[in-house]
């Protein structure tokens, strides 16, 4: 996992969404109370205060942000963990009571390992499965050549950048949206 420090100011759009300039990014692993209106029939969605679950996001996301890109949802949402100034905002947003842990959403564990949530029993009943672009399309495979670049921005200092599956130095580790290019230029 590579985390990618940033210069932008985050905005909690709720409680599990942030935007990063246009970016929109869907923090993985939690889901959070929604803001009026937007617990529609038939959605299971998380109890508590979606005022001050965006409030707590709000505070929490001032300093030095760090996003690790891992796709993009059915919304167009960037799927990230986020860390500001080394905290895990989504371990952050569960240890303050302002969202529940969806280990369905957590796809690789990181969340639950990193904020020490065990996985639910087997049989234990969890809510449905948010469909998203990780959790339908393949993770691209690595280099034929063997090796990759440790990260984009050593990629990029190589004039190498954008890199394509195939490609000597190409790793599925700087595609984060999982299409097959790395290191591509930011979509503004």
């Amino acid at each position: 996992m590579s985390f990618l420090a940033l210069a932008c100011t985050l905005i909690a759009v709720d409680g599990d969404t942030l935007r990063c300039g246009q970016e929109r990014i869907r923090l993985i692993g939690i889901d959070a109370p929604e803001l009026p209106g937007h617990c529609h029939e038939g959605r299971s969605c998380a109890s508590g205060d979606p005022i001050a679950s965006q409030a707590a996001l709000t505070a929490a996301s001032r300093g030095t942000v760090e996003i690790d890109r891992q796709g993009r949802d059915q919304y167009e949402r960037t799927l990230a963990r986020v860390k500001v100034n080394g905290v895990d905002l989504s371990c952050a947003q569960i240890a303050g009571g302002h969202a529940i842990y969806r280990a369905d959403w957590d796809l690789l564990g990181e969340i639950g390992s990193e904020c020490g949530i065990a996985k639910p029993a087997k049989g234990t009943k969890t809510l449905p499965r948010r469909t998203s672009f990780r959790a339908t399309r393949p993770a691209p495979t690595s280099s034929t050549s063997g090796w990759s670049y440790r990260n984009c921005s050593e990629a990029r200092r190589a004039g190498a950048a954008p890199l394509r599956r195939g490609q000597p130095g190409y790793g599925a580790h700087m595609d984060g949206d999982g299409d097959g290019i790395a290191c591509e230029p930011f979509r503004r």
